[in-house]
């Protein structure tokens, strides 16, 4: 690029070209770690900047989305994640991103150990591994007894 220090605007550049070849998304410091590898001089605060800009376009969960108080909460999450499913259906890298991302949501929530996280985790599960049928399963999950006792609905 002819440019004694590479900033921001270069990390753009080199992450479009990598997302045109390989379809995928790298973030600004990963191409500036592999740079710096190189022996590439860094400009430091733009490359910070633009790392935290990337990370936060790329999260498709919010704090409020995260918030899990109570199943009608639950249930918000699980439909975003479906809706996400559904938008991203026909681009790969981004419904990758989503499985990453439900992965370890889930994961997470087996960590805090509450009915409902362990409830949500299960939904998370056979969402993973089977999101066509999730909306049937949830129904008759939903219908059980030990549902009702342990949810008081």
């Amino acid at each position: 690029m002819g440019k004694d220090v590479v900033g921001a605007p270069e990390l753009e550049s080199i992450q479009q070209a990598i997302l045109t070849r390989f379809g995928t998304g790298v973030s600004p410091a990963s191409i500036a770690r592999a740079l710096a590898d190189h022996g590439v001089r860094l400009g430091h605060p733009e490359i910070l900047q633009a790392d935290v800009r990337w990370r936060e376009s790329n999260l498709l969960f919010s704090t409020e989305d995260l918030t899990l108080d109570d199943l009608d909460a639950a249930t918000r999450l699980m439909d975003k994640i479906e809706g996400l499913r559904r938008q991203f259906e026909n681009e790969a890298p981004l419904l990758e991103h989503l499985y990453q991302e439900v992965r370890q949501i889930k994961s997470d929530l087996q960590l805090i150990n509450t009915n409902l996280t362990l409830e949500l985790a299960q939904w998370l599960t056979v969402w993973l591994q089977n999101p066509g049928i999730f909306n049937e399963w949830l129904g008759l999950r939903r219908a059980t007894t030990e549902f009702h006792e342990r949810f008081g609905v």
